[in-house]
């Protein structure tokens, strides 16, 4: 038999962060900063926003204190974090809304 009307699609699983440890280490090689797991996906993008546009914000800063090829490198740096923004950006869009 043929179906006439289609299956609807499954439905998309809720993502969520694994513990993830970053940064510094303590004297007996512990991470002192984790991210938990659990957190819903867009909350933790959402996060991540904000976060690289303040370090955006900082490197903007610093370039103007900065000589010729120095600025290179930190103008550098600016167009990756654009970069990783504009990926973060994709994610958490509502479908055709941009």
């Amino acid at each position: 038999m043929i179906k006439i009307v289609p299956d609807p699609p499954a439905s998309t699983p809720e993502l969520f962060t694994t513990e993830t440890p970053f940064g510094t280490v303590d004297s007996n090689g512990q991470p002192m900063f984790t991210v938990r797991g659990g957190i819903p996906a867009e909350d933790a993008l959402a996060h991540a926003t904000t976060l690289i546009e303040y370090a955006e914000a900082t490197a903007w800063d610093v370039v103007d204190h900065l000589h010729l090829n120095d600025k290179a490198l930190v103008l550098g740096l600016i167009q990756q974090l654009d970069a990783a923004q504009a990926l973060i950006s994709a994610v958490v869009a509502p479908s055709g809304v941009r």
